[in-house]
């Protein structure tokens, strides 16, 4: 036999890609709708009521104003079985779109620049591709709409607010848009796929002088100086070369007038490491650091860390499920693997402390290349990679409950 061999794809690839494709026009709508209309975190007022009214329609069980804005919908299938749960986050950004689409932003100051409308629009196509298919599977089927993702808070107050419970969930999935990569193509990593983001502020105290006599004061300014300088090397003297942190002052504010030594300064920044235990390393370093300046010249000093998102975790064997999936309804030479951690952060990763999951990225990356990047005001989505995703998820959720 000469040629290629035909390749015959499982009944439910074929019936995921049938259905997918019939809904296609309506995700986009989803899609177009949401971006049009955002909403800060904790206030995805109406963002909710539009999941909640599709759900229902879509026949989903429906339970509302969870940890506020949030919405969870539940298909169960009332036999016995897994139950798997996937998570959107609704809230967008106090960014002013600059893309130039009849479905453009209404609300001045205010754009999906992260790309959760298309997350919303997938779960639902999602929701509306399993409800037809609920006779070929068991089990049940979550989808967890989270608010505030963006404000260090939404994914702790859904667990809290019993988004895993009722039934149990035992492991949850999520995607992520990102422009970087071309639509039609995934990103995936098992372990840590992000970073941490804990914020740090420096409270530097001196004591103000005449700038004629900078020997009676202790300048605030001049402490400052140095502690940055010498923290640029708490990484490289703290950690292996093969340690992921970054730690950046990105603020420094201090003094009143050019003929007044300075009695206060203040600085912030951000430490991101993808070991809970080498950032709590990083962060007495720091601290150790800063204390040992202040007094050389005579000062204090009070370092703050306030802790962000825990590093996203992908667990190792549902990757390798997320991987056998995605090949079954994708070109498998479109399956990136991510070398290493993406230095942003992601609350899902709370999600992970209580449960399996994993995360993976979605290329969204438009054929002319003019993408934008994420947070940007000129982001801009390849509509063709939300038939991507609810297939992967699709799939992920037929290999699950069967």
């Amino acid at each position: 036999m000469t040629g290629d061999v035909l390749m015959i794809k499982p009944d439910h690839i074929m019936k995921i890609e049938t259905l997918s494709q019939e809904y296609e026009d309506l995700i986009k709508d989803w899609r177009r709708h949401l971006h049009e209309y955002p909403e800060l975190s904790f206030k995805e007022f109406n963002t909710s009521s539009f999941i909640v009214d599709k759900l229902e329609e879509i026949g989903c069980q429906v339970t509302k104003e969870v940890a506020g804005t949030g919405v969870i919908g539940l298909l169960d299938t009332k036999r016995p079985g897994r139950v798997i749960a996937f998570r959107a986050d609704m809230d967008a950004l106090p960014v002013s779109e600059e893309a130039n689409e009849p479905f453009s932003s209404k609300n001045p100051g205010v754009m999906h620049a992260c790309g959760h409308d298309a997350h919303m629009a997938i779960m639902l196509g999602l929701a509306k591709v399993l409800s037809e298919c609920l006779d070929e599977m068991c089990g049940a089927v979550k989808f967890i709409f989270q608010p505030g993702e963006e404000a260090n808070g939404g994914a702790r107050l859904m667990i809290d607010a019993g988004a895993l419970e009722n039934p149990h969930v035992e492991v949850i999935y999520a995607l992520h848009m990102i422009p970087e990569i071309a639509a039609g193509m995934v990103g995936v990593r098992e372990g840590y796929m992000t970073a941490t983001d804990d914020e740090v502020t420096i409270r530097v105290f001196g004591s103000s002088a005449h700038s004629s006599a900078p020997n009676e004061g202790v300048n605030a300014i001049t402490a400052a100086a140095h502690m940055i300088t010498t923290m640029q090397t708490v990484i490289t003297e703290s950690l292996s070369p093969h340690d992921v942190a970054v730690f950046s002052i990105c603020t420094i504010n201090g003094g009143d007038a050019l003929n007044v030594i300075p009695d206060y300064a203040e600085m912030t920044g951000m430490l991101r490491c993808v070991e809970k235990s080498k950032k709590q390393l990083l962060g007495e370093r720091i601290r150790q650091t800063c204390e040992g300046i202040a007094q050389a010249f005579g000062g204090k000093v009070e370092v703050d860390i306030k802790e962000g998102f825990p590093a996203v975790n992908n667990d190792k064997m549902y990757t390798g499920i997320l991987v056998e999936c995605a090949q079954e309804v994708m070109d498998p030479a479109d399956i990136i693997v991510i070398q290493s951690p993406h230095m942003g952060s992601e609350d899902f990763s709370y999600y992970q402390e209580v449960i399996p999951g994993v995360i993976f990225m979605l290329g969204s990356k438009p054929s002319d290349g003019n993408g934008g990047s994420l947070h940007s005001p000129d982001l801009r989505i390849c509509e063709d990679s939300l038939l991507t995703g609810v297939r992967i998820f699709a799939a992920l959720a037929f290999r699950l409950c069967i």
